[in-house]
């Protein structure tokens, strides 16, 4: 796949090509399980140390288990990964992420794990997957304290987020950071006053930072140098490997029934014989614990405390309880055993419970259900607790009767996001009636008093799960909806609200300013387009360097109002050198100049919508090729220039670098791309003093389906292949009224 880029007077910009499809991962008809654990590695150390887990780890861990083609599972905390995941036969990459990923932190960590693995049929496969911190970690010597440095300020930066070290906090502080995509480098500042008041600054670069890397800054005085005062100070990076010490996190203890599901109420009529309708059975229930079983406790409810039940409040877990007593009431129970889990190759403990037919017989007949808590907490250094209520009917008038029809909640837009869009939704219900037949979902903006029903598309599971597709819906507006079916009641109403639709800044060009850069030749005046510069910019601070403008008003084709924007490309003269520059817009940040190279940031801040086409007035009339290209692949010389325009949905804005030694240019398909599309131009495209209306698809991945877009690029060149230096000296691209069309 080719990476292409616009060069304007030392500026290199990134176009790319299409996405790659991948092939179908899976063998036929073959079907495994997995058993999957994690480890999170909570703290990293140049020492060992008594290390505990951290809970709130546990909560924001994400699991993803993915194929080539995509996510197909996904788990929010540990404690929610199932006991088995059923998997067909093929290969798998398992990745989690927990911790907080800030850019620059004293406190917040990130860490991260990811592995592949194979299921084959009939696999039975554990895996245990770690993570390690993903931060890059800084600090400051403290005996910089001694060097008489007064307001010693040491700050540590990179593209998008710094730290600043102080005297207050030099001596016990670690920053932590996350390196964008582009970014290889740490800067770091020091700054001071001598013992007589003259200032100390020195500057410096940490070249190819590494993650799980402690880098600290030493300042020392050079031989000769006077240490009362600082009066000649060198800096030393130390690069500490860090050692990274395992804090194990294991799940709660499992409670669980053996051919019964423990979450469903157990119904019977007690004295019924064995065998016949409505007899009770046998149930029994395995508890699991990590390093032991510490408690075990039965609790029963109001009812069992009414009857003065032995187990209204019991503890299994100690000698003194008389067996023989609780056996009398149906009740028996062995263990604790030590069991081996291979997913995790840590020691379990197990308990078997056997609530016996003669438990429930003798429970007389209530009009309510029975609750019995069992609790179980294991022996980990931080214990863990988890609770299952046994529910059990002895009436009719205790069954639990189940909502005959029922809507799932409204989709999370962090974990959904496409769920829910500006003009559509996707809903799932859930048919608890067997003889239903006419069943869907109902919906009303909210407000109205109007119901529309829509019918099920798609059933599911035995027909107790459907879907539905809202369509016609109005961008940021709340509605309301409900399950039904014919002949029962409405299920519980609830709420959903569209997503807005984005309004590009600036769309038609109207409105210009003008900032002041730092070039190579002195100060420049560059223009852009806004009043801000927090939306749309382009290369013309590169060009200033040779008092150029690639990027410009003009009121001589314009779909509305008084003004577009021409972008035209051109040999730009930088001391007595000329080099092809091609006319570039693009909605993100010239961050500075490197050298004569480029450093860009491509992206705005975005509202997370999902737009199906990108919709733009153009006029474009490519001129000759000048033949300097680096081969006739390009731009050959009498070739016409092409010109292209993209549209991509991002979770982060995308560092670009242009030095060849520390290149980064835009990929489609790196994982932080949700969605893309791009249009190229070959020859002449709108009527001559005349614009034209052009619409971009915008093609969404499979990853797009868990992750919320945060950041719109938009970017725009006369002169496609611009980067090396091949295209047409005069090709102009005219572009006017920008907007994002929603089809959904």
């Amino acid at each position: 796949m080719k990476k292409f880029k616009i060069w304007g007077a030392g500026l290199i910009l990134a176009l790319a090509g299409q996405a790659c499809v991948s092939e179908d991962p899976f063998s036929s008809g073959g079907e495994g399980t997995l058993k999957l654990s994690a480890e999170i590695r909570s703290e990293i150390t140049t020492r060992a140390g008594d290390l505990t887990s951290d809970p709130t780890l546990r909560d924001k861990c994400v699991v993803y288990i993915e194929t080539s083609r995509g996510l197909i599972r996904k788990f929010k905390g540990l404690d929610n990964i199932p006991e088995l995941i059923s998997l067909k036969s093929g290969k798998y990459l398992a990745e989690a992420w927990t911790g907080d990923s800030v850019s620059a932190s004293f406190g917040s960590k990130f860490y991260r794990g990811m592995q592949e693995f194979t299921i084959a049929d009939g696999d039975n496969k554990a895996l245990s997957l770690k993570c390690n911190i993903a931060n890059v970690v800084v600090s400051v010597n403290p005996d910089a304290l001694s060097l008489g440095i007064t307001d010693l300020k040491v700050t540590f930066s990179h593209s998008r987020g710094s730290l600043e070290f102080t005297e207050d906090n030099i001596r016990d502080a670690k920053g932590y950071f996350m390196m964008p995509n582009a970014d290889k480098n740490l800067s770091y500042k020091v700054e001071g006053l001598k013992a007589d008041g003259t200032p100390i600054k020195k500057e410096g670069i940490i070249q190819n930072v590494e993650r799980a890397h402690e880098y600290v800054l030493n300042i020392t005085a050079e031989a000769g140098g006077n240490n009362q005062g600082g009066a000649l100070i060198k800096i030393r990076i130390d690069d500490i490997p860090l050692i990274e010490e395992v804090v194990e996190i294991y799940g709660r203890p499992t409670i669980e029934g053996v051919e019964f599901n423990i979450d469903e109420q157990v119904v019977g009529i007690p004295g019924t014989p064995e065998g016949e309708k409505n007899a009770f059975t046998d149930k029994i229930v395995y508890v699991r614990g990590y390093e032991g079983i510490y408690r075990l406790q039965l609790r029963g409810g109001q009812n069992f405390q009414e009857l003065g039940h032995i187990i209204a409040d019991l503890n299994l877990i100690q000698s003194d309880i008389n067996k023989a007593e609780l056996e009398a009431h149906g009740i028996t129970w062995d263990g604790p055993n030590d069991v081996y889990d291979a997913a995790t190759g840590k020691r379990m403990a197990e308990m078997r419970i056997t609530f016996k037919k003669a438990f429930f017989d003798h429970l007389p007949q209530k009009d309510t259900e029975y609750r019995l808590d069992i609790i179980a907490r294991d022996n980990q250094a931080q214990p863990k607790d988890r609770t299952k209520t046994l529910r059990v009917a002895t009436s009719e008038a205790a069954v639990e009767v189940k909502a005959p029809v029922e809507a799932a909640p409204a989709p999370d837009p962090e974990n959904e996001p496409m769920a829910v869009l500006s003009k559509s939704a996707t809903l799932t219900g859930y048919v608890m009636a067997e003889d239903a037949t006419d069943y869907g979902i109902k919906y009303r903006k909210q407000g109205d008093s109007e119901w529309i029903r829509v019918a099920a598309q798609t059933t599911r599971a035995a027909r107790t799960e459907f879907t539905v597709s809202l369509t016609g819906l109005e961008p940021n507006t709340t509605y309301e909806y409900a399950a039904y079916a014919s002949g029962y009641d409405d299920g519980e109403i609830q709420t959903i609200t569209t997503e807005s639709v984005f309004v590009i800044p600036n769309s038609s060009m109207e409105e210009w300013g003008e900032y002041q850069a730092s070039t190579p030749l002195g100060t420049k005046t560059v223009k852009f387009p806004g009043t801000e510069r927090n939306f749309w910019d382009s290369g013309n601070a590169g060009a200033a360097a040779a008092n150029d403008i690639l990027t410009e008003p003009s009121s001589v084709m314009i779909n509305s109002g008084a003004t577009s924007v021409k972008l035209t490309s051109k040999e730009c003269g930088l001391l007595g050198i000329k080099k092809f520059a091609a006319g570039n817009l693009f909605a993100g940040e010239y961050v500075r100049t490197d050298g004569t190279d480029g450093v860009l940031s491509f992206g705005r801040p975005y509202d997370g919508s999902h737009p199906s086409k990108l919709s733009v007035y153009v006029n474009y009339r490519p001129a000759v090729g000048s033949g300097k290209g680096a081969n006739d692949s390009y731009i050959a010389s009498g070739q016409m220039d092409q010109g292209q325009i993209y549209v991509a949905l991002s979770t982060e804005a995308v560092e670009i670098r242009t030095k060849s030694s520390n290149q980064k240019l835009f990929n489609p398909d790196d994982a932080c791309i949700l969605a893309y599309g791009q249009l190229t131009l070959t020859e002449n495209f709108g009527p001559d003093g005349g614009l034209e209306k052009i619409e971009i698809p915008i093609e969404y991945y499979d990853r797009a389906k868990n992750h919320k877009p945060k950041y719109l690029v938009i970017v725009c060149s006369a002169s496609k292949y611009g980067d090396y230096f091949s295209g047409g000296p005069g090709s102009t691209m005219y572009l006017d009224d920008f907007e994002l069309i929603y089809d959904k």
